[in-house]
């Protein structure tokens, strides 16, 4: 491995990159060490699950594009709560109905949503930002949204994997209500992502395989307002409620070709090797 080119980041903040911190002895897997402390993952599976995944996004050079990483591991609301990137901050709040288990967290479709506390500007206010979301459930619960949030109408980031009228899926990076790449009748199990890296590139992505691009010149800008989760934020109130079983979520900077590729077989790996992958 190069010494000096992999920058390393925690809480936001540069540490280092591999070969310095390597050097100077630090450990440049960190967040693994620290989740599995602060959230009090004591089985041997999750334990070797979470530290394969850290380890991954480091060695590929991945780790710094996330803002949160919400892991799904540890069976319990707690344990789901903490963020992998940094366990002090963008920490999850449950409300409603959710159901907790080693597979995930899953939503009730009616009352249960979870606010990331972290507000959509801080993952960026221009073309560069993505949302995941790992639906182990292949529900289609009417108008529901997987994760986001919308102010003022417009603008919106968010996630729709599936909904009940034609099975469409949607990502959402909108100031406008067109625009927006969908996709019609898709499966809604797996590793599901929004995802756009510059004005004319907006893309709904599953399994790493980009489902519809639009390229139609549009600047996206950040609402201001929270992410939420199995749900989305609408002007501060939850609504648009899923009740798909969440395994993974992510949000953070928008990933090229290569990356989506690479951190997609990321989180499959991540899943199996907990016995929980679709």
């Amino acid at each position: 491995m190069a010494i000096g080119t992999k920058v390393l980041t925690f809480g936001g903040s540069k540490v280092g990159t591999v070969g310095e911190n390597k050097l100077m002895g630090w450990d440049i897997y960190l967040q693994a060490k620290n989740f599995i402390s602060v959230a009090n993952i004591t089985d041997p599976t999750q334990i070797t699950a979470i530290n394969y995944l850290v380890k991954e996004l480091v060695d590929n050079n991945l780790i710094g594009k996330f803002n949160f990483i919400y892991p799904m591991v540890g069976g319990d609301a707690t344990k789901h709560s903490y963020n992998l990137i940094d366990t002090g901050l963008y920490r999850l709040t449950f409300n409603g109905g959710w159901t907790h288990s080693a597979n995930g967290a899953t939503p009730n479709g009616a009352n249960a949503w979870g606010n990331t506390n972290c507000n959509a500007q801080i993952l960026g206010n221009t073309n560069n930002v993505h949302l995941s979301y790992y639906s182990r459930t292949d529900t289609a619960p009417g108008y529901a949204i997987s994760m986001g949030v919308n102010i003022g109408g417009l603008p919106t980031l968010a996630l729709r994997i599936k909904e009940a009228i034609d099975g469409r899926a949607y990502a959402f990076f909108a100031n406008s209500v067109t625009n927006q790449p969908f996709f019609n009748s898709v499966t809604g199990t797996t590793l599901f992502m929004a995802n756009t890296t510059s004005p004319t590139s907006r893309q709904l992505i599953r399994n790493g395989i980009v489902l519809n691009q639009n390229t139609v010149n549009e600047v996206y800008s950040a609402p201001n307002g929270n992410i939420y989760i199995g749900a989305y934020n609408l002007n501060g109130t939850a609504a648009a409620f899923d009740n798909k079983q969440c395994a993974f979520a992510s949000g953070g900077q928008g990933l090229t070709s290569g990356e989506i590729t690479i951190f997609n077989n990321i989180v499959q790996q991540y899943q199996t090797k907990l016995g929980r992958n679709v």
